[in-house]
């Protein structure tokens, strides 16, 4: 049967859902939808990459231009700039990630009163350093967009991050609105999680703000502002939800005035939410603050959806409760202590296969064939020759740093120094392998490095 005009073969129209799937993806892995590993988007995690080695003050526009310099962002200097502030602004984040030095929002103006990049300063926080650059050296990293460097998959964090600052993202197809918990209480979920127990519910929290939060159903949370009231004609407005802006909740209220459904308002808002409304006199003798909080509608709803890439990133993931992300995050990132510590164990080894092979040297008489070698080679040849009789595997690497040894160092003293290295490296050596073989002594150890997290000031 002849295909009609203008109809799509199955052909290209697999080829087309295959390429809108993968274009999906891309745009939630490198602009929109966390990563489950480490909580961060995209340009998020390169900043604080190219952080994590840095102690001084750097501008932050300076900071976005070294991610376009380092060719590890491609989206534009106005999108690195956001993405860096966002992270050191304190009303946006329970605990920011980034140090910001200068003006980064207030509980006033959040977002609106965080300054100019040209003007601002940031600078690697004690945040980063607890959450992000311990095991840096087991991070996985990949090639670039080019192949001109090198950048990290994601880090490892001790716990899921992206339930502490909460985060937003629209994407193709997909969305996300995760809300901010205390720190304190992802720690307790994750011994929870690690001592085999179901974590507890893990309540909404804002660093910041005095709100109410109440639950009123699956996923589904209230939070609410606070109200004193002063006397029978007078509230004192002294916090609002989370989402409401101070410029539209004035508004609302100069509407109300207009409609003379309140008297008059005097906005002293500075630091804090300090909004006095006069109402009729006598008219609220008989309001409590639930009533005020009505009036004003000072409440918000909001269903959480916790969608993230999932793990590698090549796909996306929702989750119904945020006890079971952590569940499954306390067991994904147990398994990083087993490679850190092989790792741990396999350094060792290779450290005293080099100090075992000084070792051997000494055995052989290295020390009074020193100086006749007719040149680097006849060097190298006796000492692969005197390794291998003992039994030693010595790469390129350690040969190199055997043969580079000065003369002056092969004395007595350094034969003993270099048996006491060996003590040393076979006892740690044998530590490593014993945690390997207790998953109860890797729990431990998970669980005090969780315990120091809870000392993190924030």
């Amino acid at each position: 049967m002849a295909k009609k005009p203008g109809a799509i073969s199955p052909q290209s129209s697999d080829l087309l859902l295959r390429d809108s799937r993968d274009y999906a993806i891309y745009v939630c892995e490198n602009r929109a939808i966390p990563a489950i590993e480490d909580g961060m988007k995209f340009g998020q995690r390169i900043a604080l990459w190219l952080l994590r080695n840095r102690a001084e003050k750097v501008k932050t526009y300076a900071l976005s231009g070294l991610m376009g310099y380092e060719r590890l962002y491609v989206h534009g200097e106005t999108s690195a700039n956001n993405a860096i502030s966002l992270l050191a602004a304190p009303f946006k984040n329970n605990v920011p990630l980034i140090e910001g030095l200068g003006a980064f929002g207030s509980r006033i103006a959040p977002v609106e009163g965080i300054g100019a990049p040209r003007y601002t300063e940031v600078r690697r926080s004690e945040a980063a350093k607890a959450f992000f650059y311990n095991d840096l050296d087991l991070v996985p990293l990949e090639d670039n967009s080019d192949g001109s460097n090198v950048q990290p998959q994601h880090f490892l964090p001790l716990i899921p991050v992206v339930l502490l600052n909460g985060v937003s993202g629209v994407a193709v197809g997909w969305s996300t609105e995760i809300l901010p918990r205390s720190l304190k209480s992802i720690v307790a979920a994750c011994q929870d999680a690690l001592a085999g127990k179901q974590p507890k519910v893990l309540e909404p929290f804002y660093n910041r703000y005095n709100i109410g939060v109440q639950s009123t159903g699956a996923n589904q949370w209230e939070f609410t502002g606070k109200v004193d009231i002063v006397d029978t004609s007078t509230v004192r407005i002294v916090e609002l939800p989370p989402g409401e802006k101070l410029d539209k909740f004035r508004a609302r209220l100069i509407a109300m005035e207009d409609e003379e459904s309140i008297v008059s308002f005097t906005d002293r808002s500075t630091d804090c939410i300090d909004i006095t409304v006069k109402m009729k006199r006598g008219s609220i003798a008989k309001w409590s603050s639930a009533d005020a909080i009505k009036f004003f509608k000072l409440t918000e709803k909001v269903t959480e959806r916790i969608v993230l890439l999932n793990w590698g990133g090549t796909s996306i993931r929702t989750f119904s409760d945020p006890a079971d992300l952590v569940t499954e995050y306390v067991e994904w990132r147990l398994g990083w202590y087993t490679k850190r510590y092989e790792k741990l164990r396999d350094d060792t080894l290779y450290e005293c296969n080099y100090w075992k092979a000084l070792a051997a040297l000494f055995k052989d008489n290295f020390t009074v064939r020193l100086g006749k070698f007719a040149n680097r080679v006849a060097v190298e040849e006796d000492v692969t020759a005197v390794t291998t009789k003992a039994k030693l595997v010595v790469d390129d690497k350690q040969l190199d740093r055997i043969v580079n040894l000065p003369t002056y160092r092969w004395t007595k003293a350094f034969e003993e120094e270099v048996k006491v290295r060996i003590a040393e490296l076979e006892k740690e050596g044998a530590e490593y392998k014993a945690i390997l073989a207790s998953p109860t002594k890797l729990k431990a150890i998970y669980a005090a490095e969780l315990d120091e997290l809870k000392k993190l000031k924030v």
